[in-house]
C-alpha cells in the first residue's frame, strides 16, 4: 500500500521513464490524466524523484496587499479619533493616501476595533385568559350554487366547539 502522494507518482512515471512501456499504454490504465503523466515525466526526469513531491500552489506574496504602513496608520486614525471608515478614508486622502473605505473597514473588522451593537429583541407579554370549555367557537360558512333542500338558504353552517385548546 502506498503511503505518499511521491509514491503514487513515482509508481506510474518509473516504467515510463525507464522505457519498459510507453506513455500510451500507461494512459488506458492509469487514473490519471495523459498530461499529467507527461507533467510528472518531465519533472522527473528533470528533478528526479523529489521532483514529484506535491508543492503548495498557494502564492507567495500578494502584489495589491495594503503596505503595512498604511494599516498601521488607520488603526492609529481609528484608535485616536474614533471615525468610521468612510472618515478615515477622508482623513487619509488629506494625507495623499487613496484606498477604498471597504478595505479600511475590513482593516479595522481584522483588528477588533468595531463597535459592538446589539440590536434590541422586542418582548412581547401575552395574557392567558382563564376560558371555560365551549367558549371557543368556530363557525365555516359555506355558499351553494343553488337553493338547499327547497329551502331559501344558500350557505350553510359548519359550527365547531373547542375545549379550551389555548
Amino acid at each position: 500500500m502506498l503511503k505518499t502522494i511521491q509514491e503514487e507518482r513515482l509508481r506510474w512515471v518509473l516504467p515510463i521513464a525507464n522505457k519498459q512501456i510507453k506513455l500510451v499504454d500507461a494512459v488506458k490504465v492509469c487514473p490519471h490524466s495523459k498530461k499529467t503523466l507527461e507533467r510528472w515525466v518531465a519533472v522527473y526526469k528533470k528533478f528526479g524523484e523529489e521532483g514529484l513531491i506535491p508543492r503548495s500552489t498557494r502564492p507567495k506574496t500578494h502584489p495589491k496587499e495594503t503596505p503595512v504602513r498604511i494599516k498601521e496608520r488607520i488603526i492609529e486614525l481609528r484608535k485616536d479619533t474614533k471615525k468610521c471608515a468612510l472618515k478615515i478614508k477622508w482623513d487619509l486622502e488629506e494625507e495623499n493616501i487613496s484606498i477604498h473605505h471597504q478595505t479600511i473597514y475590513k482593516i479595522i473588522k481584522k483588528e477588533g476595533l468595531l463597535r459592538k451593537y446589539k440590536a434590541r429583541r422586542l418582548k412581547y407579554k401575552y395574557i392567558r385568559l382563564p376560558l371555560q370549555p365551549g367558549e371557543l367557537i368556530e363557525i365555516d360558512v359555506k355558499y351553494a350554487p343553488d337553493k338547499i333542500f327547497s329551502a331559501s338558504l344558500f350557505f350553510l353552517f359548519f359550527p365547531r366547539f373547542f375545549y379550551c385548546s389555548r
